[in-house]
């Protein structure tokens, strides 16, 4: 990991000798281009950059935010169809984009001791790319949140409790918080959500990081993930469609660690967006005006009504 020196002339990471973490100063992504009606995306089929039967694939960030050899940062392409969403994508499609995961971190986590998959989802949260597509940013250094999970999991293990993920898993499986569920992965909205939506997947096994996930266990993941975001839509008879939503698999080298999938469901009630107001974003108290046995309920009940 980097040292906490001021960083600030020779790479984009600064530090904050307060919080005592680093974040991103990226001034030249001001300039990314928004809104255009051109693709690059589809600009990687019509210019030869991919061959005609890719379905998926890596476009290399134009305005990356961090560069080698602090961070890598890479366009995950879900799709050649530029009008097709995600949850439009078939399960074989879906788990064509688990697969390129699991390769796309291989290859990050021999550079970097983070790799970060994750998705925007809606204009409204900051999607400026229409074309399905996600991203993923290879790090330097731990993130604060990654790191606050591993003091807890390096706590338990010395206290001999073993990893905390899977007892948390354990403890909420077949519970009124777990909203979907397959041979490999559950998915809860477990009682301490930020977002009254906002989804966990856990696979059952312990497994720290794409890397040791087997080929079932993927394609079980593809299935879930459609599951959830298309539940996501049919919530309120469809009211909510189509559910803004931030994605991100949480995942470290260290093999006490146990892969996860967040997704946070921004939309809380038709026509109405949950917000970071001052509190949360400020002071990092956040608030949930829901009851997430409630929440899960209700996104139980429209996950049974979708179909894969």
């Amino acid at each position: 990991m980097l040292s906490g020196m001021n960083m600030e002339q020779s790479t984009p990471l600064v530090w904050n000798p307060i919080l005592r973490q680093y974040l991103v100063n990226a001034a030249h992504r001001m300039n990314r281009r928004e809104g255009t009606n051109a693709c690059p995306f589809c600009e990687d089929m019509t210019q030869g950059k991919v061959g005609p039967d890719t379905q998926v694939w890596l476009h290399p960030n134009d305005f990356p935010p961090l560069q080698p050899p602090v961070g890598e940062a890479f366009v995950v392409i879900y799709n050649r169809d530029h009008h097709r969403s995600f949850v439009q994508l078939t399960v074989d499609e879906v788990n064509a984009v688990t697969l390129l995961w699991r390769e796309l971190y291989r290859d990050l986590a021999s550079r970097y001791p983070t790799v970060m998959i994750f998705e925007n989802s809606g204009e409204s949260i900051g999607q400026t790319q229409h074309h399905p597509h996600g991203q993923a940013f290879g790090v330097a250094i731990i993130p604060p949140i990654l790191e606050r999970e591993m003091e807890t999991v390096v706590l338990d293990d010395t206290a001999g409790r073993g990893c905390p993920f899977c007892r948390v898993r354990s403890e909420l499986t077949e519970s009124a918080y777990q909203v979907a569920a397959n041979a490999t992965w559950q998915a809860f909205v477990p009682p301490y959500v930020r977002y009254p939506y906002e989804t966990h997947l856990y696979p059952r096994r312990h497994v720290a990081n794409l890397a040791g996930m087997q080929e079932d266990e993927l394609r079980d993941l593809a299935a879930l993930l459609l599951q959830v975001v298309r539940g996501f839509n049919a919530l309120n008879d469809g009211a909510m469609a189509p559910m803004p939503y931030l994605l991100g698999l949480h995942q470290l080298a260290d093999e006490r660690f146990h892969l996860h999938v967040e997704i946070l469901a921004i939309g809380r009630a038709p026509g109405k967006l949950k917000y970071a107001a001052s509190s949360e974003s400020i002071w990092g108290l956040w608030t949930n005006d829901s009851a997430p046995q409630q929440k899960a309920q209700e996104l139980r009940e429209a996950i049974a009504r979708v179909e894969l």
